[in-house]
């Protein structure tokens, strides 16, 4: 599953149902269940987190928040079936959710249903106040360019950016598909912005010193490399170079 998806899908826990006889409107018994797996995710002790997702949806098993936590746990145990069945319910209780659109998309496109995943996409990026624009706009450039549609991929990265300028993921995925391209001097002024966001990835760094080297700008290339050698000894990108 792409990296968005599950480094951002928790924020779309939020309360999804109608009300309950004995709660305020909008709340589920499920919630505590949910916060506590939420919470356990966040720790990284995920077989608690799962038993916790599991109470949930058996305290509630209308609560579409129950199995959207359930879905993420379960994708992040690599339960790739139960994951996606817990999405498709999720989406089926709330329908209106536009994170679960999204990250309902995400896993369909990770398993190569690319047009169903990328109408669930758009189905989330139609809701006008979703605040998670550039993310699902992301998992849809990703999911096109899976699918082969290069154009497509393009638009929805120029889209990103559009929304949100300074959006590390986009700039770095355009930035490298304007290197692939040839397209040096755009994919350093990319890169250029891409250095203002204080995010620092192998990846970046790694790209950036290719950009600089197929500009002549030996130098910078290799305090680059540097960089990389010194900040990320062990990544896959230190054994590129």
């Amino acid at each position: 599953m792409g990296s968005l998806l599950l480094a951002l899908a928790l924020s779309g826990c939020g309360r999804a149902l109608g009300p309950r006889p004995d709660l305020p409107e909008g709340e589920s018994p499920a919630d505590l269940y949910v916060d506590l797996a939420t919470e356990y995710v966040q720790r990284g002790q995920l077989e608690t987190a799962l038993e916790r997702a599991q109470q949930a949806v058996a305290t509630d098993h209308r609560s579409a928040r129950a199995h959207y936590i359930l879905a993420i746990v379960q994708e992040r145990l690599g339960q790739r079936e139960e994951a996606q069945r817990a999405f498709a319910k999720a989406v089926k209780r709330a329908p209106g959710n536009p994170d679960y659109r999204n990250a309902w998309g995400a896993v369909l496109c990770a398993e190569g249903r690319y047009d169903e995943g990328l109408a669930e996409i758009e189905a989330a990026l139609a809701e006008p106040l979703y605040q998670g624009r550039e993310t699902a706009l992301m998992n849809a450039a990703d999911c096109a360019r899976k699918a082969g549609r290069e154009a497509d991929s393009d638009r929805y990265l120029q889209a990103a950016l559009a929304h949100a300028p300074g959006f590390p993921p986009a700039l770095l995925a355009l930035a490298k598909r304007h290197y692939q391209q040839g397209d040096y001097r755009s994919a350093r002024s990319l890169m250029a912005r891409y250095s203002h966001t204080s995010v620092t990835t192998p990846a970046a760094l790694l790209l950036a010193a290719r950009i600089e080297r197929q500009l002549g700008n030996e130098p910078l290339a290799r305090a680059l490399e540097r960089t990389l050698r010194q900040r990320f000894p062990h990544s896959p990108e230190v054994i590129e170079l």
